[in-house]
Formats: C-alpha cells, sequence, structure tokens
C-alpha cells in the first residue's frame, strides 16, 4: 500500500515539474507582453496598459523599447497629476482628471510585432484628449520599421493606400473636412502611423486631422491582399 502511494507522489510531482517546465518555456518564448496597472488618488484614476519586450535577439534594443515608451507614460502621468493639483489647488476641480493608456495587439510572432498604443487624457475640457503611437517592429534585426521598410518600393504601395482612402472619404464625405481628399493626397504616406493584421494594412490620422471630433479617429483598413505581392514582412 506505501509503495503505490509512494509511486502515486513521484508521478504527481514529475507532472508538476513538466507543467512549470511548459510554463517556462513559454514565457521565455513570449516577444511582448502587456502589463497593467491601476491607481486612483483624490485628484486623479490612472489607468496604465503598455507592452514589456522581452527576449529579444538584441537586449539593449528591447530595453531601449521599454524605456522610451515607460518614460513617454511617465510624462504623461505627471503631466496630469500636476492639472489636477493645480486645479484643486484653483477651487476649479469638478472632476476627476483621467489618464487611460491601452495596447492593442495587431500581429505577434517571434521575428515581428505590430501594435498600437493609445494615450486618453482628460483635464476637465470639453472632452477628453487621444493620441497614439504604432510600433512595427522587426525583432529578428532589432529595427523599427517604417511603411518604406515594410513595402518594396518595386510596388506603387503609397498610390494603393492612398486610392483606397481617397474612396472611402468620398463615401462617407459628410464625416470629413472638405479638403480632407487633397490633403491625403498630398501626405507622405511613407511615414505615416501604421499596424498590420494577417488581414489587412491600418492607417491612422490624429484627431482634427483629417476630421472633426466626432467623427473619432480616422482608421482605415485596406485589405492586404491588395498590397501583399509588395510586402517585406512575413505575415502568417
Amino acid at each position: 500500500m506505501e509503495n503505490k502511494f509512494d509511486s502515486r507522489l513521484i508521478v504527481l510531482a514529475l507532472l508538476f515539474l513538466l507543467a512549470i517546465t511548459i510554463y517556462l518555456l513559454r514565457m521565455r518564448a513570449e516577444v511582448v507582453e502587456l502589463v497593467e496597472t491601476k491607481t486612483e488618488t483624490e485628484f486623479v484614476k490612472i489607468h496604465i496598459q503598455i507592452p514589456r519586450f522581452r527576449n529579444a535577439n538584441n537586449l539593449d534594443f528591447g530595453n531601449n523599447l521599454n524605456s522610451k515608451i515607460q518614460e513617454k507614460v511617465r510624462n504623461i502621468v505627471e503631466e496630469v497629476k500636476a492639472a489636477a493639483h493645480q486645479a484643486a489647488d484653483d477651487g476649479t476641480l469638478r472632476t476627476k482628471h483621467e489618464v487611460y493608456i491601452s495596447t492593442e495587439m495587431k500581429f505577434k510572432s517571434k521575428d515581428f510585432v505590430s501594435l498600437i498604443i493609445y494615450y486618453y487624457t482628460f483635464t476637465s475640457s470639453a472632452h477628453g484628449i487621444t493620441t497614439f503611437d504604432t510600433y512595427n517592429i522587426d525583432l529578428k534585426n532589432s529595427q523599427l520599421l517604417t511603411l518604406k521598410d515594410t513595402f518594396s518600393e518595386t510596388c506603387n504601395y503609397e498610390k494603393t493606400i492612398k486610392d483606397f482612402i481617397t474612396k472611402k472619404i468620398i463615401s462617407r464625405k459628410e464625416e470629413f473636412f472638405p479638403e480632407a481628399v487633397e490633403y491625403i493626397n498630398n501626405d507622405d504616406i511613407s511615414k505615416r502611423a501604421f499596424t498590420i493584421t494577417k488581414e489587412s494594412l491600418q492607417i491612422y490620422y490624429e484627431d482634427y486631422e483629417i476630421a472633426p471630433h466626432s467623427t473619432g479617429l480616422p482608421v482605415f483598413e485596406i485589405p492586404l491582399s491588395l498590397l501583399k505581392p509588395c510586402l517585406r514582412v512575413r505575415i502568417d
């Protein structure tokens, strides 16, 4: 009876060790994780969800990315905190100021990551302000990619993107500024913020850049099938 009990303990111990090993291997394989924190004080509500890069081929590259993102978040939080405390001192604080930072992962593999970080702040104005940063990262070569890096110059990818966007604007012209089409046509699309999924390329514009605030942040999703022959990055 005692031998059977000992055998069961050994089997359970081995299964536990196997589970721990699998978990650790998966953690090591993860190239990016989302880290979330929440804080609320008398004057400010803060919610932060940002990426943390790990296991990059180039450790310095990953650490520099993390530092860059963390520094921007820290500056935003300190700025909103200062505004809230100033409003409280002046007697004009009517509601808590807010910082809400979130990350949307668009694509992730061991060699390539595409994501967008949204920064929302509210400081008792008519409405909150949302800005963003996009990151398209070649982890294999430790490089932040632009559209110019992502698509081959042998293809006229800029024309394909602009034609798609202008058609969308014309079909919904009441949602955009009258000069939006001209703005798109004159824009250097190769420097435009973007992300990629398996299905599409997303092109982003800032609030009030080509449309009023009521439209929301303009995002155009171009089917990747229109651009895949030009694509330098492996998306599968």
